[in-house]
């Protein structure tokens, strides 16, 4: 077994394919950067890496990063938009995007070089999944790393607690829902045609699900403010970047698999406040799944944004495939 790929993820969370391949952060070795979707962690140093790489995405996420930052994003000759499925091509290396189905534009990543093995980058993703990427060894999200990680309950068990507690609610007042980007619009879409109460967000919120109905999401929103609201029947959505709800009248539902029930995706805090494990990461015995259907020999567990080291050491026992969790080492140095 080989232990020389050239993989790993550094300090910063620049995920490393090779000597010129970074992925969702910048890195001074790194020609190019592949941004594989728009969540904030996965964000660091772009303004960065727009002076110094070539940066490849997906169309989708190209979309909305031109909603987000508008600027020069359009006008950038150093940005490429690709449709995934796709191949990008540098110099002699071949870069695929593939759907990881986790939010609109979000892919995995695999980088194929002459006389090297193919290595990738899972991204943030979805389980099961449509497609995925076949390599020799692999960079994987840990995001749900630990065997505690358990869902037994599917996400479209989940998506109909969270529609039949939602009308519930409704019978006693609005309801507030907040969420992360990808998440929320999922939520838009639940509630879209099956609840007949105005579907309310901020203006910035309603800039981005034109984005998502532009890739064929068929939601419904209203922009307006919590100063404007007539009705006493609504549901307001609150994503990145608005101010959540203070005091607010009726009942609040958070949209999170985090610190989940592993047998039920509804956690009642009191009569007005709930969370509902909608979620677009793979659970633990989804990420041990995805793992094995890549083939990879030898994994990367990424510890910048999980529990990589208790999932590199699930991979070993339970797999039998060689891993460990990444790095992460500073080099102290421009873009380390």
């Amino acid at each position: 077994m080989r232990s020389d790929y050239q993989l790993d993820v550094a300090a910063s969370g620049a995920v490393l394919l090779g000597p010129s391949i970074s992925c969702d952060g910048f890195h001074y070795s790194s020609d190019v950067r592949v941004q594989t979707h728009i969540h904030d962690d996965h964000m660091m140093e772009f303004e960065t890496s727009k002076g110094n790489q070539l940066i490849v995405t997906s169309d989708a996420t190209f979309a909305l990063l031109e909603n987000d930052l508008n600027a020069d994003i359009p006008y950038r000759q150093n940005i490429k938009a690709l449709q995934p499925p796709a191949i990008f091509n540098y110099e002699d290396t071949e870069i695929a995007l593939v759907s990881s189905q986790h939010m609109l534009g979000s892919v995995q990543v695999a980088v194929t070089s002459p006389g090297a093995p193919c290595i990738g980058y899972s991204g943030d993703f979805q389980w099961p999944l449509e497609r995925v990427i076949t390599v020799e060894a692999l960079v994987v999200d840990s995001t749900y790393g630990s065997p505690e990680s358990l869902r037994k309950y599917s996400q479209d068990e989940a998506e109909e607690r969270f529609l039949t507690l939602v009308i519930d609610r409704l019978r006693y007042g609005p309801v507030h829902v907040n969420a992360y980007r990808g998440t929320i619009q999922r939520a838009l879409q639940i509630l879209s045609g099956n609840v007949t109460c105005p579907l309310l967000g901020s203006p910035r919120l309603c800039a981005e699900v034109e984005v998502y109905r532009q890739f064929g999401y068929p939601i419904d929103v209203t922009a307006t403010s919590a100063a404007e609201i007539k009705p006493d029947r609504f549901i307001m959505f609150y994503g990145k970047g608005d101010g959540k709800p203070v005091d607010p009248a009726g009942s609040t539902i958070s949209l999170s698999a985090f610190m989940s029930k592993a047998d039920d995706p509804v956690l009642r805090y009191s009569e007005r406040a709930y969370r509902v494990a909608l979620s677009n990461h793979a659970d633990f015995e989804g990420t041990l799944e995805y793992v094995e259907a890549t083939e990879a020999q030898y994994v990367v567990a990424d510890n910048t944004r999980g529990r990589g080291v208790e999932l590199a050491q699930e991979i070993v026992s339970r797999l039998g495939i060689a891993a460990r969790p990444s790095l992460g080492e500073a080099t102290y140095a421009w873009g380390g």
